[in-house]
């Protein structure tokens, strides 16, 4: 078992010197040797739980230092924090959302959305100087006070307690509802009878279910509820937004979808992973462009990987880190990742996962009502349909990455997730033959040793 300290040597920095500056919403840019600098110099002394490679967690900070916009990933990832603060102090307004959900409504009104794990990501940021240990026992007491605010039946990712607490500046709380997660009304309610109840603005954006996706009334339906969540962000920001303000909004996330899809067709096609796995989760979701709290900077980011990695894979040129050949994982549920590291020790690598690419895989129509074509969009995300359909779309995405293993894991209080993993997996396995594990998570940050064992052990028999 490998133990080190994350750190970039001096070979590669001309190498990333030569990459792509950065430009952000506010238009200011960040040169790469400003960033190989953060990442040298800064970064391990203020976070050194990013940089520090633990048997049970991983590393934060990406190992591979030849593939520049892994770097500036990490880069963005660890400034999320102070440069949230600075904005929310010159005014901008952040919204908490639900996971699985795609912001382009938020877009379009000019707040920035943050869903549970950027929520929890702000806050750890302003933390300076704490390893990994200490990192995760914070988080213990954090998610102590969600349960106590909401209910220990809820898996609470959500950083109620920061909100409440009034650690973060986030003033609105409009996630929409029953996607993905069983938690988010638990937690809309607790908001209402917590300690800033008067001063956060609460709204939640009806999201109907069951086979609603064929249904003209439940697209009507959804779509005014996605006008009344834009009148809400308006009433928050002193703004208006306007039909061409969301049409904007859905031309440029569709573009960060479509870039984000091409990246992974090419990671896919490779017969030699191009990237480690922590790598290709970090660049795939990047698509999404909310991931850094910056439209822009993920969108130049995201650029550069699909570039770096289309040139990767014509050269051939394997994932740091990874084993010749190595066996390919495909992995289902909510909130829930790997130890990366551990897996590729045991000559694995996590190929994909269903959590946010069902909506970063998912275009929106550009021609015509942009809130019924937004509602017809989010009511097709394959995550949220029937077991039946939702199987035969993970059956397309296993095959499509090549997987030879799925792996379901579920957090504890996520009742959707664990009352479907089983039947998802039976389909999976019926129709590909492929072997499955499923496996309850402990919503921490540390990967515990009993099911890291179960996972090496599967991953041992393929």
């Amino acid at each position: 078992m490998k133990k080190k300290k994350i750190s970039y040597s001096e070979e590669y920095r001309e190498q990333f010197l030569q990459s792509k500056d950065i430009t952000f919403n506010d238009g200011s840019v960040v040169e790469p040797e400003e960033i190989w600098d953060y990442l040298v110099n800064v970064a391990p002394q203020k976070y050194p739980f990013a940089f520090e490679d633990n048997m049970f967690y991983g590393s934060t900070a990406s190992d591979d230092a030849a593939l520049p916009a892994a770097l500036k990933n990490t880069y963005l990832n660890l400034t999320l924090s102070e440069r949230l603060e600075k904005a929310t102090a010159n005014g901008l307004k952040v919204a908490f959302i639900q996971g699985g959900q795609s912001v382009d409504p938020y877009t379009a009104a000019g707040v920035t959305a943050l869903r549970p794990a950027l929520v929890n990501m702000w806050m750890r940021g302003k933390k300076n100087g704490k390893s990994v240990s200490e990192e995760e026992l914070g988080r213990k007491g954090d998610k102590e006070k969600a349960y106590k605010g909401i209910s220990f039946e809820a898996c609470n990712t959500a950083g109620y307690e920061h909100i409440q607490e009034d650690n973060l500046n986030i003033p609105i709380v409009a996630p929409y509802s029953a996607l993905r997660c069983s938690d988010i009304s638990y937690s809309l309610e607790a908001h209402r009878h917590g300690k800033r109840k008067d001063e956060v603005k609460l709204f939640l954006a009806d999201y109907p279910m069951n086979h609603q996706a064929e249904k003209e009334w439940a697209i009507e339906y959804f779509a005014k509820n996605l006008q009344r969540l834009v009148k809400t962000l308006d009433e928050a920001t002193g703004k208006e937004t306007k039909e061409e303000d969301l049409k904007a909004a859905i031309k440029l996330h569709n573009k960060g979808r479509r870039i984000g899809m091409e990246l992974a067709e090419l990671w896919w096609s490779a017969e030699t992973p191009p990237t480690n796995g922590m790598d290709r989760s970090a660049l795939f979701t990047m698509g999404l462009l909310e991931m850094h709290g910056d439209i822009q900077a993920s969108l130049d980011v995201l650029t550069e990987a699909r570039d770096s990695v289309a040139e990767r894979v014509k050269k051939g040129i394997k994932g740091y880190g990874l084993a010749d050949n190595p066996k390919r994982l495909f992995v289902c549920g909510s909130c829930i990742h790997l130890d990366d590291y551990r897996v590729e020790e045991n000559g694995a690598v996590v190929v994909g996962t269903d959590n946010s690419w069902s909506h970063g895989s998912t275009l929106v129509d550009e021609e015509g009502d942009p809130y019924y074509n937004l509602a017809k969009a989010t009511l097709e995300y394959p995550y949220e349909q029937s077991i039946e359909k939702r199987a035969a779309w993970t059956i397309e995405q296993v095959k499509k990455s090549k997987a030879q293993g799925l792996l379901f894991l579920y957090n504890w209080g996520c009742n959707t997730q664990s009352a479907i993993a089983r039947a998802i997996c039976d389909v999976v396995k019926r129709e590909t033959g492929l072997p499955t594990l499923v496996s309850e998570n402990e919503l921490v940050g540390l990967q515990p040793e009993q099911q890291q064992n179960r996972i090496d052990a599967f991953i041992e028999m393929i």
